[in-house]
């Protein structure tokens, strides 16, 4: 009887074993962003209302978003070739009712996000590498206009209107 059991509880095991083998491989993360903005140095950091995105499925060290009139239309320019994309792979979503407003499907191992925030004319992007199994990414990004090009959690941002304060003032 003693041996039956054993020999049950083993199978039960394996099966177990089995079927924590099988299980699917999470092949996409939905990326969702809320984003921040700040128009004065020691100002309210409140909730962006309005916001493009999108992104490329390719490489930050050899594709570029080269100014802001680029990021409004999406395009992205290769830094060696000057070639010129302007039909992202993702479009993403923006419901300002949702915790992380800014959402984007991403589907490849590497792409290149990019955020428009027309409100404070910035714009922003970052090189993401897709992780295995892990369907959802929530992250914050924050957005100064009173800063020149600035980084911020791994973006960098872009202020094509920055203009130093006057320190004759």
């Amino acid at each position: 009887m003693i041996r039956l059991l054993r020999y049950i509880a083993m199978l039960i095991v394996g099966a177990a074993l089995m079927h924590s083998c099988f299980k699917d491989v999470v092949t996409y993360t939905d990326y969702n962003m809320m984003v921040y903005n700040q128009s004065e140095g020691n100002g309210a950091i409140t909730p962006a209302t309005e916001l493009a995105s999108y992104a490329y499925y390719v490489d930050t060290t050899e594709w570029s978003v080269l100014s802001y009139d680029d990021a409004v239309a999406g395009r992205i320019t290769n830094k060696t070739t000057g070639e010129v994309l302007s039909t992202p792979d993702v479009a993403g979503t923006f419901d300002a009712q949702l915790p992380y407003p800014v959402s984007m499907r991403l589907e490849q191992p590497i792409s290149m996000l990019v955020v428009v925030n027309p409100t404070l004319r910035l714009y922003a992007y970052r090189k993401y590498e897709l992780p295995e199994n892990l369907p959802s990414v929530d992250t914050k990004l924050y957005m100064a206009s009173w800063r020149a090009t600035h980084s911020s959690s791994g973006w960098l941002v872009k202020n094509d209107f920055y203009s130093a304060p006057n320190a004759n003032k």
